[in-house]
């Protein structure tokens, strides 16, 4: 490296870092108009995603944000998630740090409506959904073949059909690919942790004069496991005392064993002793064994190719393979009163009074609670956890296929098609480890003596006899729970399970569209048009093994078997007018349409959308916009067909409130839902150390579509300064017939404070009064509204640098959410009002601001830029209690990237990003009390693994 070189480096370096702190605002991605290089052009006109009209100008009516090719290398991303959930449209979702759940997929959430709400295409055309949500993991698409992604937001069911209630992001992939390309990525955090390394190819070319070309992609990546225990925020689980402290804990299901007994719980000695619980000192600490960053590895390939035959015919095809590998671990199986058992709950134990597993004096203090003098003492609060067995491991080895093939064409006088067909496959084995079988959990721990005589059994103590299984089967272990390593390893191997979960899920398209793009002209350009049909079939099905299936296990949710299928043709139009141009006051005005008619074969039938907009421009570079769109979603085929599984939600019990002591109508309905009146306002009767009570889910058939109202306006300014462009677009998005669960917390204040009794059956408790089973099943009850304003700016400096060209440029797109609320249940005055809140009802932080900032400085063969991605400040939602968090502080990330091109066929990127490690905020997870998700914290929307640095080669030949 030459002195001028190093000089320029240091120099450039140094500008850059000092715009970044001088300028006030934030993002590396450009908002505004943008083009789509999906299937076909027309001359020099293009197609810009959320339209299938050729155009020969990038702007349209619905607002639309860009993310480069080159944003992913400047934030060394190799999982594309990592990028979209820095734009602030977008709301954080499954990705690599979620532990449980997980499964290793990635996904994405416009405007925070759910990521079934958000329509993921590639190259303008749907792609392969990993399961029966039919939602598309977003590993599946290679990141070294990205050219860019657009993020339309806003309904767009009219164009692309269902799904695309929040919007559009479609991934556009580099086309004519010409040569060789491999590249290979790096990072590591800055504890020496978190490591992932990819490895890329990519190779093509044109043959017969540039009528056809070849191009084929392989990728492999492997990505490390961290632990929780790996960070210090992270390594011991907070409990939330609900007074706006926390201490260290964790769960009431413990190691040494706890029962509950005269309203006190108990733990074990090792010894057989036993002494009261003490949450802080006896609470099993599960969160350091948890994953923070889940391994991944990742191998794909992708070839494609296309041939001229003629003008009119020249055909295509795109295959596809992924595999991805994912272990997810989790913390030993917990057993409590509440486990899942066979359609219900574990409900009570019976434990032997005389068993050899206790001391004398556990014995004595047993046989006062032996009121009947069975020589057993029944307890129906309890919590085991088997760490003898190990830890919860869920191996995942998911397969995705996908074919396309097609054909476009000009068919003359400015008509061109557009038809393929495309198959997609999804294909995951999914092995556990870890899990307890119940029926031998029962089995075991209710012991009693042999009779080597008579071959008799008996609670009480036998001369020479042996403690066997009370149910007297040869077969059974008893097994010792009681004191922390005393479970044997013959008892393990009776108790220990392990499960299979089969997952397949097929998505076939058959679509075929012509279009003009100048039809005919009006004076002010052609008016462009496009009709076609499209025929889809969504097919799906889960098989859990027999243990699964029945409910006979604990540590993974046991579930019945899905299956289903459904199939719709539909028929669409859009016509693009332009009205006038270059007259006074009226630079450009024109008007868009779309539609289209929906067969589906279940319950929805026959739906209709569609959408109306119009861009008018006084004069260049001053453009007002505006579009109105009825947009739908169909159900999936998981919300169809789920078969009955559970779920943990910890939500807090009304009746375990102060109010539900005193007299008036939450006292009545907690009394007639089964709470005994000697426990009215126990907190204890919603302690998540002891009562979690399960939720049983499942899918509804007859579910009819969503159906949303979503109309969008704005302002388009590209004049006033050379290189400048901004952008403020205000949307709103109503949302009725929402599908979903309503939820542990919206139930119970359905039936205990509304006091609408058709949702108490709901409900189940068991004779101390705890709720030990919620139904809760997939509806169209309820409804959502939303509505922000979201602005974006970029300029660009060139000038001279040391007697190079070079330029400083500025990007910027902000969102601020003014509305955010559901009714779960229309027509009952229950609003969750989630703008700016997060907690137990809104989920996630979505803060009432986010915004992200690039400035970048080019001087050719380097390149340095820094970025702000700030993320506003969330309150809790729920008032009426006093959490450890209460209001989640604003967070601000920096990060830098440095590219250098050496040569003309190496180009080098070094970078850092949360360049100050900034750690997140921290709560306690709902389950132990708080309102926080996972790692006390929430993953997905806060960085977890610290300072990160990575680096990059690219090489062309």
């Amino acid at each position: 490296m030459t002195n001028a070189f190093r000089g320029r480096l240091l120099a450039s370096t140094l500008l850059v870092a000092s715009a970044a702190w001088a300028l006030p605002a934030a993002a590396q991605v450009a908002s505004g108009p943008a083009a789509d290089a999906a299937p076909q052009q027309s001359g020099d006109d293009i197609v810009v995603t959320g339209s299938r009209i050729a155009r020969p100008d990038l702007e349209q009516a619905s607002p639309i944000a860009v993310v480069s090719a080159e944003e992913f290398r400047q934030r060394g991303a190799v999982n594309v998630e990592n990028v979209l959930n820095t734009l602030p449209q977008v709301t954080g979702s499954t990705s690599g740090t979620d532990n449980n759940p997980g499964g290793g997929v990635a996904t994405v959430n416009l405007r925070n409506l759910g990521v079934q709400r958000t329509l993921v295409l590639v190259d303008g055309r749907r792609y392969v959904a990993y399961d029966t949500n039919q939602v598309v993991d977003l590993n599946t698409i290679p990141s070294a073949l990205i050219q860019r992604v657009d993020v339309v937001t806003g309904g767009r069911s009219a164009v692309y059909g269902s799904d695309a209630i929040a919007g559009v992001v479609n991934f556009v992939t580099r086309r004519d690919f010409s040569g060789a390309e491999v590249q290979a990525n790096y990072g590591l955090s800055r504890r020496g942790d978190s490591a992932y390394y990819d490895l890329n190819a990519t190779i093509g070319g044109n043959f017969e004069d540039g009528r056809g070309n070849i191009v084929a992609h392989v990728g492999y990546l492997n990505r490390s496991p961290t632990f929780a225990g790996a960070r210090s925020f992270a390594e011991n689980a907070l409990v939330d005392n609900q007074d706006g402290t926390a201490s260290f804990g964790g769960s009431g299901q413990v190691p040494q064993g706890r029962i509950g007994l005269g309203g006190t719980n108990y733990n074990f000695g090792s010894d057989g002793s036993i002494r009261p619980y003490v949450g802080t000192r006896d609470a099993y600490n599960y969160a350091p064994i948890n994953y923070l960053q889940v391994p991944q590895e990742r191998f794909l390939a992708y070839t494609r190719g296309t041939y001229e035959v003629s003008d009119a015919f020249k055909p295509y095809v795109e295959a596809q393979f992924i595999n991805n590998r994912v272990t997810g671990v989790l913390a030993p199986t917990p057993i409590s009163n509440s486990t899942p058992y066979q359609g219900g709950s574990l409900g009570p134990l019976r434990l032997q009074v005389n068993s050899p597993f206790f001391n004398t004096a556990t014995q004595n203090f047993l046989r006062g609670f032996d009121t009947d003098g069975d020589g057993y003492v029944s307890t129906s609060t309890y919590g085991f956890r088997t760490t003898s067995i190990g830890g919860r491991t869920q191996q995942d080895n998911r397969n995705a296929y996908r074919a396309v093939l097609g054909a476009n064409g000009d068919l003359g006088s400015g008509w061109a098609y557009d038809a393929y067909y495309m198959y997609a496959r999804t294909e995951n084995t999914q092995r556990q480890g870890g899990n307890v079988n119940l029926t031998n959990f029962l089995n075991s721990i209710t012991t009693a003596y042999r009779d080597p005589a008579t071959g008799a059994l008996s609670a009480f103590p036998v001369a020479n006899g042996t403690l066997v299984c009370a149910n007297g089967s040869s077969t059974c272990v008893p097994s010792n729970f009681f004191g922390i390593g005393n479970l044997s390893t013959a008892s393990g191997n009776y108790l220990a399970l392990s499960a299979t979960n089969v997952e397949e899920y097929s998505t076939q398209v058959a679509s075929a569209a012509i279009t003009n793009s100048s039809l005919f002209d009006l004076g002010a350009g052609g008016v462009g048009i496009a009709l076609g049909v499209e025929h889809r079939k969504e097919s799906g099905q889960t098989f859990p093994d027999q243990n699964l299936a029945s409910g006979n296990v604990a540590g993974f949710n046991p579930g019945a078997p899905t299956g289903g299928s459904y199939n719709l043709t539909e028929f669409f139009g859009e016509t693009n007018v332009p009205l006038l141009a270059d007259k006074p006051l009226v630079h450009r005005l024109e008007l868009n349409a779309a539609a289209r008619y929906s067969m589906y074969s279940n319950a929805v039938n026959n739906v209709f959308t569609w959408a109306a907009g119009g861009l008018y421009e006084p004069f260049r570079g001053l453009g007002v916009r505006g579009q109105y769109q009825r947009a739908i979603r169909g159900p999936s085929v998981y919300e169809l067909f789920l078969g009955q599984t559970v779920s943990f939600d910890g939500a807090n019990d009304p009746c375990a409130t102060a109010a539900a002591a005193q007299a008036g109508a939450l006292r009545d309905r907690c009394v007639a839902g089964g709470v005994p009146v000697a426990r009215l306002g126990d907190a204890s009767l919603a302690d998540s150390d002891f009562v979690n009570p399960p939720t049983t889910i499942g899918g509804n058939p007859n579910l009819r579509e969503e159906r949303a109202t979503t109309w969008t306006a704005g302002v388009v300014i590209t004049n006033p300064i050379p290189r400048f462009t901004a952008t403020v677009d205000y949307y709103n998005i109503k949302i009725d017939g929402y599908i979903s669960r309503l939820g542990q917390a919206n139930l119970f204040q359905a039936c205990y404070n509304q006091g609408l009794a058709e949702y108490c059956s709901a409900f189940g408790r068991n004779s101390a009064g705890e709720v030990d089973r919620i139904v809760d099943t997939n509806l169209n009850s309820g409804g959502l509204k939303t509505e922000g304003v979201d602005v974006s700016a970029g300029y660009t400096v060139p000038f001279s640098f040391q007697g190079e060209e070079a330029s400083i440029g500025f990007t910027f797109s902000g969102s601020y959410l003014i509305k955010n609320d559901l009714t779960p249940i229309v027509g009952v005055p229950l609003v969750n009002s989630c703008a700016g809140r997060f907690g137990n009802t809104c989920g996630q932080p979505t803060p009432n601001w986010k915004h992200f900032f690039r400035t970048s400085f080019d001087l050719g063969q380097i390149g340095v830029s820094a970025a702000w991605r700030h993320i506003g400040p969330a309150r809790d939602d729920d008032d009426s209690t006093r959490f450890f968090l209460e209001r989640a502080p604003a967070q601000n990330y920096i990060d830098l990237a440095f590219t250098a091109e050496p040569t003309d066929r190496l180009v080098l990127t070094f970078g850092v990003n949360n360049l100050f490690d900034k750690k997140p905020p921290l709560s306690a997870s709902s389950q132990n009390g708080g309102n926080g998700e996972q790692s006390n914290t929430y993953p997905n929307v806060y960085d977890v693994l610290g300072t990160y640095l990575f680096t990059s080669a690219r090489v062309r030949f």
